[in-house]
């Protein structure tokens, strides 16, 4: 009984894991698309600014998904 709690939390967290890692990859997802469109319109500070930050955000998408090892 308590082993079968434990997986149940187990599988709770790995799934609010990947929730969370897939929230953050949508978001990157409509960032590089809107650069994309900069870019094709000549903006390149405006697509500059789109990917200011952008590392931090693959750097928590990618700790979150480490964590499922």
């Amino acid at each position: 009984m308590a082993e079968q709690k434990i997986n149940n939390l187990e599988q709770a967290l790995r799934n609010r894991i990947l929730a969370r890692a897939k929230e953050i990859n949508q978001k990157l997802l409509v960032r590089l698309e809107a650069t994309a469109i900069d870019l094709n319109n000549n903006r390149h500070l405006a697509a500059l600014g789109g990917l200011d930050g952008i590392e931090r955000e693959i750097g928590e998408m990618r700790s979150f998904l480490l964590l499922l090892r």
